[in-house]
């Protein structure tokens, strides 16, 4: 393609026009075209942020620096390079990217997004006051609500249930805080059923999501309805295939209805594929220890407690086999 015949609205045209027939690394060829004849901060940020959905995430970080440095009093550069590196995992460069561009112009939805990443960092305080901050700024935005209740979950779960419910109400197809407020409300054993309305409707919103099956696998254990709760199991090994959560969620319901061998044959296919998962080598090492394998348990429970050395429940079990 000889791009030099093209003006800049030309070539940023046919590359918006790509982008939205789906033809994205043609898309992403023309955009590169455009930020080679000037550095018009928006069309980096387009080029950067369409990179960075392709992760090609040098010429991404690179254009949206350029982006940055061409116009410091715009916040997207920096919010699109926070975005940039959480993809990465670089949770600290995130961090200061969309600290950043709070500092240049706050929104509800970078708040939101910085909140994220200081609840990943278990900055937990920091998180909770961005995400309200956000809700000041935009009382009807669902994702700070469902990020607000995730960092109530495991404290103030009654709290968590408020916000996730708000969340729920504000999108109804919100999959995620749909989930959430089920699980949320299975801790109370009044809420039964509601919380298996709620999980049912993020499964039914979300099949692929393999956390919505496995909470209502356990629902569904807890009841007495077993064959169901297999049933979501396996779904949830079925949606995470390559995973190793699913694995041993399915054994460890095996394992307490006596299913030994059916039970170790999960954990071992999970450890396959995640030798490094501290609950899986955990769960199996406990399982060793239960069918009289002492040796064998240590190896995967001393490893656990490598994995995850605050968990306490390895070190006792480790103790148990003293």
């Amino acid at each position: 393609m000889n791009y030099e015949r093209l003006t800049i609205n030309e070539l940023t045209e046919r590359a918006e026009q790509l982008e939205d027939a789906g033809e994205l690394d043609d898309a992403l060829d023309f955009w590169r075209a455009a930020i080679q004849r000037e550095s018009d901060p928006v069309v980096l940020c387009q080029f950067g942020s369409l990179a960075r959905r392709l992760k090609k995430w040098s010429e991404a970080e690179s254009a949206l620096m350029r982006a940055m440095n061409v116009a410091p009093e715009l916040p997207y550069p920096c919010t699109l390079l926070g975005t940039l590196y959480f993809d990465q995992d670089m949770l600290e460069e995130a961090r200061e990217y969309f600290q950043k561009s709070v500092t240049i112009e706050k929104s509800a939805p970078t708040l939101t997004q910085l909140g994220v990443v200081q609840l990943e960092l278990d900055l937990t305080e920091d998180a909770r006051a961005s995400l309200q901050e956000a809700i000041k700024i935009d009382p009807n935005y669902e994702e700070a609500y469902y990020n607000l209740g995730s960092t109530y979950r495991e404290d103030q779960p009654s709290k968590a249930v408020e916000l996730f419910e708000k969340a729920a109400e504000l999108d109804p197809e919100y999959a995620l805080a749909q989930r959430e407020l089920g699980w949320a409300l299975s801790r109370r054993e009044e809420k039964d059923a509601e919380a298996e309305y709620h999980i049912r409707r993020a499964v039914e919103l979300n099949d692929e999501d393999a956390w919505a099956h496995i909470y209502l696998g356990n629902i569904l254990w807890q009841r007495g309805d077993l064959s169901s709760a297999e049933q979501s199991f396996k779904n949830a090994v079925e949606v995470w295939p390559d995973i190793a959560v699913p694995y041993w969620c399915l054994a460890l319901f095996h394992e307490h209805q006596g299913r030994k061998e059916e039970a170790e044959r999960l954990y071992q296919q999970g450890l396959d594929l995640d030798p490094y998962d501290p609950q899986s080598n955990k769960l199996f090492g406990m399982h060793l220890k239960e069918i009289g394998e002492p040796a064998k348990a240590r190896t995967y429970l001393e490893r656990a407690q490598t994995l995850d050395p605050e968990d306490q429940s390895i070190s006792e079990a480790l103790d148990k086999l003293n």
